[in-house]
Protein backbone atom coordinates (compact mmCIF):
# COMPACT_ATOMS: atom_id res chain seq x y z
CA UNK A 1 0.00 0.00 0.00
CA UNK A 2 0.99 3.29 -0.97
CA UNK A 3 2.25 6.05 1.78
CA UNK A 4 0.08 8.46 2.32
CA UNK A 5 2.82 11.00 3.77
CA UNK A 6 3.44 14.18 1.97
CA UNK A 7 -0.31 13.72 0.19
CA UNK A 8 -3.07 16.32 0.31
CA UNK A 9 -6.35 14.83 1.35
CA UNK A 10 -7.59 15.69 -2.65
CA UNK A 11 -4.68 13.20 -3.93
CA UNK A 12 -5.91 10.41 -1.39
CA UNK A 13 -9.60 10.96 -2.50
CA UNK A 14 -8.58 10.86 -5.81
CA UNK A 15 -6.53 7.36 -5.61
CA UNK A 16 -9.92 5.91 -3.56
CA UNK A 17 -11.94 6.80 -6.66
CA UNK A 18 -9.85 5.94 -9.21
CA UNK A 19 -9.77 2.06 -7.41
CA UNK A 20 -13.51 1.80 -6.95
CA UNK A 21 -13.79 2.49 -10.12
CA UNK A 22 -10.82 0.06 -11.09
CA UNK A 23 -13.77 -2.57 -8.99
CA UNK A 24 -16.61 -1.25 -10.73
CA UNK A 25 -14.75 -2.17 -13.94
CA UNK A 26 -14.11 -5.34 -13.12
CA UNK A 27 -17.97 -6.43 -11.56
CA UNK A 28 -19.15 -4.73 -15.05
CA UNK A 29 -17.15 -6.71 -17.18
CA UNK A 30 -17.51 -10.30 -14.54
CA UNK A 31 -21.29 -9.58 -15.33
CA UNK A 32 -21.19 -9.42 -18.92
CA UNK A 33 -19.11 -12.48 -18.73
CA UNK A 34 -21.93 -14.16 -16.76
CA UNK A 35 -24.37 -12.87 -19.10
CA UNK A 36 -22.80 -14.65 -22.15
CA UNK A 37 -22.90 -17.47 -20.37
CA UNK A 38 -26.29 -17.53 -19.55
CA UNK A 39 -27.63 -16.05 -23.14
CA UNK A 40 -25.54 -19.53 -24.57
CA UNK A 41 -27.06 -22.24 -22.05
CA UNK A 42 -30.73 -20.16 -22.83
CA UNK A 43 -29.98 -20.51 -26.95
CA UNK A 44 -28.57 -24.26 -26.15
CA UNK A 45 -32.21 -24.76 -24.59
CA UNK A 46 -34.41 -23.36 -26.89
CA UNK A 47 -32.63 -25.44 -29.86
CA UNK A 48 -33.06 -28.60 -28.11
CA UNK A 49 -36.66 -27.26 -27.49
CA UNK A 50 -37.67 -26.61 -31.15
CA UNK A 51 -35.66 -29.99 -32.09
CA UNK A 52 -37.98 -31.73 -29.64
CA UNK A 53 -41.09 -29.75 -30.98
CA UNK A 54 -40.14 -30.80 -34.29
CA UNK A 55 -40.81 -35.03 -33.31
CA UNK A 56 -43.43 -34.33 -30.55
CA UNK A 57 -46.98 -35.50 -31.15
CA UNK A 58 -49.53 -33.20 -32.25
CA UNK A 59 -51.18 -33.24 -28.41
CA UNK A 60 -47.84 -31.54 -26.70
CA UNK A 61 -47.33 -28.73 -29.18
CA UNK A 62 -49.20 -26.45 -27.42
CA UNK A 63 -46.97 -27.01 -23.68
CA UNK A 64 -43.84 -27.46 -25.93
CA UNK A 65 -44.57 -23.96 -27.86
CA UNK A 66 -45.24 -22.55 -24.66
CA UNK A 67 -41.80 -23.41 -23.30
CA UNK A 68 -40.46 -22.31 -27.16
CA UNK A 69 -42.13 -19.09 -26.86
CA UNK A 70 -41.05 -18.39 -22.79
CA UNK A 71 -37.49 -19.01 -23.62
CA UNK A 72 -37.50 -16.55 -26.80
CA UNK A 73 -38.75 -14.14 -24.25
CA UNK A 74 -36.29 -14.58 -21.83
CA UNK A 75 -33.52 -14.83 -24.33
CA UNK A 76 -34.89 -11.07 -25.91
CA UNK A 77 -34.92 -9.91 -22.37
CA UNK A 78 -30.96 -11.27 -21.78
CA UNK A 79 -29.79 -10.04 -24.74
CA UNK A 80 -31.23 -6.78 -23.92
CA UNK A 81 -29.32 -6.46 -20.59
CA UNK A 82 -25.60 -6.44 -22.77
Amino acid sequence: MKSRVGKTPLQIMAEIIHLRAILQARRRQREQEYLHRCIAAIEQSLRHQVDEFAQAPADEWPVRASKIRKLSELLEYTTGLL
